[in-house]
Order: C-alpha cells, then sequence, then structure tokens
C-alpha cells in the first residue's frame, strides 16, 4: 500500500516506506499522525500525503522530531478536516443557504462555494439521490454541513484520492443492520433503549395570542410522523417547538417534525467498537447489535472510522454512537 507525498502544489515526489499511519475520519477529529524514521524525512509543512484509490490522506500541518526515538511525526488534517476548515455561510443578505437539485451537482457547487477545487472534485455521475429546498445550517464547516444535507436524503458522502484531486461523491447510506447484527458475546458494548420518546410536537410560531399560528405533529409507536395522532392519554409525550421566524407554515412544521425525529433517535442509544475486516463500511452506514441478556436490539450509524496502516499491514476500527 503505497503512501505518496506530494509537494504544495500536490506534485507528486516519491514514496514513503516504513511508515506508521492512523487516521481518524467522522464525528470528530479528522487528523492524522504519520510517523518515519528520522532517516526518511521527506515532507514539509503544506506537504500532501495520500494513498492512491482510497480515502486515506491530508495535509500536513506540523512536523515534531523526537531525538531520543529518531523519529519524525507528521500532523495534519484528513481529507475530511480539510472540508471542516472551511465555513459554509448564507449569502449577502440572506438568513439560509437553501440547496435543491441532484446531489453531486450540488457537491460541486459546495466545492466552489468553499474554495477549495485546486483539491476536491465532485463526480459528474448521477448519484440517483436529489435533495430538495434543503435549508443548510448559518455558518456550519463544510464536512458537517455535507454530512448533514446529505443524512437528510439518506445519503453519505465518499472521498477517493484519484489522479490528482480528491473525488468527491454521493451514493445512498447502507442499512447492515437488517442482514446480520453484533451481539454482546462477540464484544463489549453499550445499549441503552427508551420507549416513550416525545410524541407529539406542538409548533408555534407567529402571531400574538389567539392569533398565533399552532401546527400539530405526531409520532407513533415506530416514530413515524404524521398528522394523525395514535398515542393518546397517558401515552402521549407532548413537547413544544417554537419559532417565530418561520417563514411558512410549512417552515414551521418541518422544525416540529425534525424535533420529534431528534427525541425518538435519541432514545435508542449504542456505544460500541469493532474492528472491520474491509474498509466496506462508511460513515453513516448503519449497523446493529444486539445484548443477549435483555433482548435489546437496536440499529444506529457509524460515527467514526479509524484507521493504522503499519508496515503495510492495515487496521480499521469503527465507532458507532457515542
Amino acid at each position: 500500500m503505497d503512501l505518496i507525498y506530494a509537494n504544495e502544489a500536490m506534485e507528486d515526489i516519491g514514496v514513503l516506506l516504513d511508515y506508521t499511519f492512523d487516521l481518524a475520519i467522522g464525528s470528530d477529529e479528522n487528523n492524522f499522525e504519520l510517523i518515519v524514521d528520522s532517516n526518511n524525512h521527506v515532507c514539509r509543512d503544506g506537504y500532501y500525503l495520500y494513498i492512491e484509490g482510497t480515502e486515506y490522506g491530508g495535509i500536513v500541518d506540523s512536523i515534531k522530531v523526537k531525538t531520543a526515538s529518531r523519529e519524525i511525526v507528521y500532523k495534519g488534517r484528513t481529507w475530511q478536516g480539510l472540508l471542516a476548515s472551511k465555513i459554509i455561510e448564507p449569502d449577502a443578505g440572506r438568513d439560509y443557504l437553501v440547496l435543491s437539485g441532484e446531489a453531486n451537482e450540488l457537491l460541486s457547487l459546495l466545492i466552489e462555494r468553499m474554495g477549495v477545487a485546486e483539491i476536491f472534485a465532485a463526480s459528474r455521475e448521477e448519484s440517483g439521490i436529489t435533495i430538495n429546498g434543503y435549508r443548510m445550517n448559518r455558518y456550519i464547516n463544510g464536512y458537517e454541513g455535507i454530512i448533514k444535507m446529505l443524512a437528510s436524503v439518506n445519503g453519505k458522502l465518499i472521498f477517493v484520492y484519484s489522479g490528482s484531486k480528491v473525488m468527491l461523491s454521493v451514493r445512498h447510506l447502507v442499512d447492515y443492520s437488517k442482514d446480520d447484527q453484533f451481539d454482546s458475546d462477540q464484544m463489549e458494548m453499550e445499549i441503552e433503549k427508551g420507549y416513550n420518546p416525545a410524541n407529539h410536537a406542538i409548533c408555534i410560531g407567529r402571531g400574538e395570542l389567539a392569533a398565533r399560528e399552532v401546527i400539530h405533529v405526531y409520532a407513533d409507536k415506530n416514530g413515524v410522523i404524521s398528522n394523525k395522532q395514535s398515542l393518546t392519554g397517558i401515552s402521549e409525550i407532548a413537547t413544544i417547538y417554537e419559532n417565530t421566524n418561520a417563514e411558512s407554515s410549512e417552515e414551521l412544521e418541518q422544525g416540529g417534525i425534525n424535533l420529534l425525529k431528534e427525541a425518538y433517535a435519541e432514545s435508542h442509544k449504542i456505544a460500541l467498537t469493532f474492528n472491520g475486516e474491509s474498509a466496506a463500511y462508511d460513515i453513516g452506514d448503519i449497523v446493529g447489535a444486539r445484548e443477549c441478556i435483555t433482548g435489546i436490539e437496536v440499529a444506529e450509524k457509524i460515527t467514526k472510522k479509524i484507521v493504522t496502516i503499519d508496515k503495510g499491514k492495515i487496521d480499521i476500527k469503527y465507532k458507532v454512537g457515542e
């Protein structure tokens, strides 16, 4: 597995040998550490590292010399970390950036908008995923903003270094929990399943007193949201969503829907780390787990990927939940 190092202009210089390469990708960190013998010191600040055809790579931000062990430690941001270094802002005079279109085309638009086109490019293939009127959070970092946008349509973001740029593309996330599950006899895990999340959101918008706009949205026992109430009496758990800045009834209602979705998601929690035999799983894919004593089953998204490459051998750990 050749680790290429390139200069500030992303021009290939050579191949690193006898290295240990650790990367953390996903919900936080998005950085790497590369350790080489001092005799193999070849990188400078601003150099790039990558493994062709993979998502493993980034930019060197710091260099540490360890004279006792005669080691050089290069640290920096992964490709994901480079996007996280950029902020997606609304247009001047606008409250929000609202995006609609084919997902890969929107990636291209955001790459240009963030000013990173010299490093990143978006796939020109049809992703099969369309985004309609997605309202980007105000002043959100580029990586998180894209991940949240794609999550709203069950999509995931793929990074592959190809040729001279990092190619970004969108794919449908994969729900592995439908076919296979981890269980607590195989590994340590923490699972919490809540049975009574909020299921009735009273959405309060503009207006005063009796003239104030009020919309009701409901979730059933499976978390399916509609305008029809199925849980009543003691089973009803109500909450308030207030947004006096909502520009339309649809926007106000969507806020209540999001609130109920978050309540349902937060009632089902899993903390799990597992080893992967390959890079088959991506950030955003869903895996399931079962606790053997109680029989509790949950499914949750992969939030972090930790990769170690040592003397050509790759080890991948996946983290699910918090």
